[in-house]
């Protein structure tokens, strides 16, 4: 997530403040309750608990509830049953090099082939090193088994509490990247209108919109998998709003991608020029627009309408009759193109209209 919230500058950070928060208040709890039980214990082995509870706890990874508690119970157990072993073959000559080896191995090739469990990877080997590097009794040995296993019960406990928190706070942040995705695809688009160099750099330019593309499929699919987590814990009403949000973003992107193909359609590129003031406009108007639903999605103050957009398209039409539809070899892209907008000027006041779902609206 935070590769895409790099590439969005504009991204409201609020939300992702009020995120971060919440998952700081989440760690302080956990490495309290690890604290606490290691007092309460009061075994010299104790420590394993703590380390167990704060590695596992970090463990986020699955596109379900029942996925994520899956991949914690399966980190937990294996990184306890990787220090057992490692115990177990402390005396024996070459062999607990010869068990690092391979379980370093083991746990790079897994996250080379699965980078998102690069983390657990990284948790098994730890404590495998660890565990190496500190020999123990049979008795401690066994004891670091049960601690590992009780801290990783802990992390789930705190897992399940905090889960559905995460979920929704993910889903804002989503929507808000994909509203950012689909602002920097505009901004490429109409550079392929406003720039005097895109058609002796044609590849340069598509391969700018194909890359916005891409960014916005990511965040989108992102999206849906997030809202399908959510709408097991949501009430009937927020679960039709969301549906509604993706709906109308897919909308929105069919919208520009309908007006993208002015550019396409166009042959003589200098006829752009003559409504590049009038593009210009149009073109900040839509980023404005998308940056406003933004910040509505935020609970922030935001851009109040799409007025100045349909101003913007207006005087673009004006243009048309006067200078256009006379000087253009093919006026008819134009008048495609302004329905396209009008068509994107409607969408947008849809999303306007939604409003984020509130506390109430959860289970």
């Amino acid at each position: 997530m935070f590769f895409l919230y790099k590439e969005c500058p504009g991204i409201d950070m609020d939300s992702i403040f009020t995120s971060t928060i919440r998952r700081f208040i989440y760690l302080v709890l956990v490495a309290f309750a690890a604290c606490v039980l290691w007092r309460l214990f009061c075994h010299q082995e104790g420590y394993w608990l703590v380390w167990a509870v704060l590695l596992c706890s970090l463990v986020t990874q699955g596109d379900s509830f029942r996925q994520r508690l899956i991949n914690i119970i399966i980190t937990g157990l294996a990184a306890a049953f990787v220090v057992f072993g490692a115990g177990c073959i402390r005396d024996l000559p070459l062999l607990p090099g010869l068990y690092i080896l391979i379980v370093t191995a083991v746990c790079v090739y897994i996250s080379q082939q699965h980078a998102e469990y690069f983390l657990q990877a990284f948790i098994v080997n730890l404590f495998a090193v660890l565990a190496s590097a500190m020999p123990a009794s049979f008795a401690d040995n066994a004891a670091r088994l049960f601690f590992i296993s009780a801290g990783m019960a802990v992390a789930l406990v705190f897992q399940i509490i905090f889960y559905p928190y995460f979920i929704r706070d993910e889903l804002r942040s989503y929507v808000i990247i994909t509203l950012r995705s689909l602002e920097r695809l505009n901004r490429e688009i109409f550079s392929c209108f406003l720039d005097a160099e895109y058609s002796d750099n044609i590849y340069l330019y598509e391969r700018r919109i194909h890359n916005a593309k891409n960014r916005y499929m990511q965040s989108i699919n992102r999206l849906r998998d997030i809202t399908g987590l959510v709408e097991s814990r949501s009430s009937q009403g927020a679960v039709i709003i969301y549906q509604n949000i993706l709906q109308t973003l897919d909308l929105l992107y069919d919208n520009m991608l309908d007006y993208s193909q002015l550019r396409r359609r166009v042959s003589d590129f200098t006829t752009l020029s003559l409504c590049s003031r009038e593009l210009s406009e149009i073109s900040q108007e839509i980023e404005k627009s998308i940056a406003g639903v933004a910040a509505h999605f935020a609970n922030k103050k935001y851009y109040p309408g799409m007025d100045m957009l349909s101003r913007g398209i207006g005087r673009l039409e004006s243009n048309y009759y006067n200078v256009l539809q006379v000087a253009s070899r093919e006026p008819l892209p134009f008048l495609f193109f302004m329905d396209s907008l009008q068509a994107f000027g409607k969408t947008m006041e849809v999303l306007f209209s939604i409003k984020w779902p509130s506390t109430e609206h959860y289970s």
